[in-house]
C-alpha cells in the first residue's frame, strides 16, 4: 500500500475500523497489569459494584480504539501524535462485548509555519452490540504532505 499524506486526507474522510471484542481474560489480564481495581479484576467485588459485574479499563477501551484506527489508517506518514481529545465514557464494556467503531478525519489544516507538514484530527465513535455508546473521543497528528514546491 502507498503511503499516505495530509494532501491525501479529505474532511469527513471516514476510516474503516475493523471490530473489537473483549474477553473477560484480557479485560482481567490488562487491568492486573495497569489498572488493578477491583471491578477490573475481581469477579465477586465486580458483581457487588454498581456495574454489576467485571468490566474493562477505560485505558483498555481508549488503548483498543487507538489499535484499530491506526491499523485502518494504513501506511499514513503521521509525523507525530499532538493530542487526545477529551474521552467520554457513557457506558461501561463487559466481557464478550463487540464494539463497531464510527471513524473519520476532521479539522484538516496546513501548518503555517512549517507548509510541509498538515493538522489532521481523528474523531471516533465506538457502540457496543446493543448500540450503546461506550466511547467518544479523537486524536490529533502532525502530518506530512506530498514533497512540493512552496
Amino acid at each position: 500500500m502507498a503511503i499516505r499524506y495530509w494532501d491525501d486526507l479529505a474532511e469527513g474522510d471516514q476510516i474503516d475500523c475493523q471490530p473489537i471484542t473483549f474477553t473477560l481474560q484480557e479485560i482481567m489480564e490488562f487491568a492486573q497489569k495497569y489498572d488493578p481495581q477491583t471491578f477490573h479484576i475481581d469477579e465477586q467485588a465486580a458483581a457487588d459494584s454498581r456495574f454489576g459485574g467485571i468490566i474493562a479499563s477505560s485505558l483498555q477501551t481508549l488503548s483498543a480504539c487507538t489499535r484499530v484506527i491506526v491499523d485502518a489508517q494504513g501506511e499514513m506518514a503521521i509525523l507525530s501524535g499532538l493530542h487526545i481529545e477529551q474521552v467520554q465514557l457513557p457506558n461501561p464494556v463487559r466481557p464478550d462485548d463487540v464494539l463497531t467503531l464510527e471513524a473519520f478525519w476532521t479539522d484538516l489544516r496546513r501548518s503555517r509555519s512549517k507548509p510541509d507538514r498538515g493538522i489532521a484530527t481523528t474523531r471516533f465513535k465506538a457502540v457496543n452490540q446493543k448500540g450503546e455508546t461506550v466511547i467518544l473521543s479523537g486524536f490529533g497528528y502532525m502530518i506530512a504532505c506530498r514533497q512540493t514546491s512552496y
